[in-house]
């Protein structure tokens, strides 16, 4: 009954957010480049939301890949900006949490069959107990606790603890965790946020940290799951990151606040502790090389 009674609050405020949506001025549309081909050399690129892709050292990583015009039913607000057929198969796929806008099961299958059409089977890195969502994917699944490492010759994935929820229907509520990441390499260290609220991480030193700036109003609503922009530029302060990247915002319709706010309030915030940071465009392609190197 308990589990039925939080499940029925958030999907009341859910509604309320739509219908609050629905009545609210929204005419901001995220700029898109198209990808025509992808480098041979090491690179980055957000693809939109919290779905990155970046190569290091031959290995292809995604975080949270949504790589589809619509999720469930809930459409994308900006173009996918590759042909789904040029994407790079994926060494790696990594896994904040099982909400849909972030475990997307047609896009894991798709990538998964990438990859094994190229004779390799892709780590699909998931928090606790999320590996059952994925069962006959044909992945190798590996579910990390928080604190927990996964280690594959050059490459170290480290689970953090963040603060948000779980669940895809209504009876399924935290039934599995929510992971934030930090991948390591020779080349590069970053940080993959997830989805979160404020939560005082340890120093970590990324070079490259990847948080979510979207989603954050209404404050009252939100605040329980979603940082604002100025908490994610602290939580990038907390962990010693030399650059933060926003994501989680402008693709998809999910809060009160629009895509300029959110990116003027990082940008005020940065600025303010002295934090340096980076918006690309979604499909925009940045070279590792550039991101870590110094000034």
């Amino acid at each position: 009954m308990k589990l039925i009674s939080i499940s029925l609050f958030f999907t009341y405020n859910s509604c309320f957010l739509w219908v609050a949506r629905a009545f609210q001025k929204y005419e901001n549309k995220l700029k898109v480049e198209r990808i025509e081909s992808f480098p041979e050399d090491d690179f980055l690129v957000w693809l939109g939301h919290s779905s990155f892709l970046f190569k290091v050292s031959g290995k292809v990583f995604y975080t949270d890949p949504v790589i589809y015009e619509k999720i469930v039913i809930i459409r994308r607000r900006t173009e996918f900006p590759a042909e789904v057929s040029k994407l790079p198969a994926p060494n790696f796929i990594i896994i904040s949490h099982n909400h849909y806008d972030h475990m997307d099961i047609p896009s894991l299958k798709t990538l998964t069959e990438k990859s094994k059409n190229e004779g390799k089977i892709p780590v699909i890195l998931v928090p606790e107990k999320a590996s059952y969502y994925l069962d006959g994917l044909g992945a190798k699944v590996v579910e990390l606790r928080w604190e927990e490492e996964f280690n594959a010759g050059d490459v170290k994935i480290k689970s953090y603890q963040v603060k948000h929820f779980s669940g895809r229907n209504l009876f399924d509520w935290n039934f599995s965790k929510w992971n934030a990441y930090l991948v390591e390499t020779e080349k590069i260290k970053i940080f993959f946020g997830g989805d979160t609220a404020y939560i005082k991480l340890p120093e970590i030193l990324p070079d490259v940290a990847l948080l979510p700036i979207g989603a954050w109003k209404p404050r009252w609503f939100m605040k329980r799951n979603h940082v604002s922009p100025c908490e994610a530029v602290q939580m990038a302060k907390d962990i010693k990151a030399k650059l933060v990247i926003p994501m989680h915002y402008g693709t998809f319709r999910q809060g009160l606040d629009t895509p300029e706010e959110s990116l003027d309030e990082m940008k005020r915030c940065a600025e303010k502790l002295g934090l340096k940071y980076l918006i690309p465009n979604i499909g925009q392609i940045i070279k590792i090389e550039e991101l870590t190197a110094e000034e």
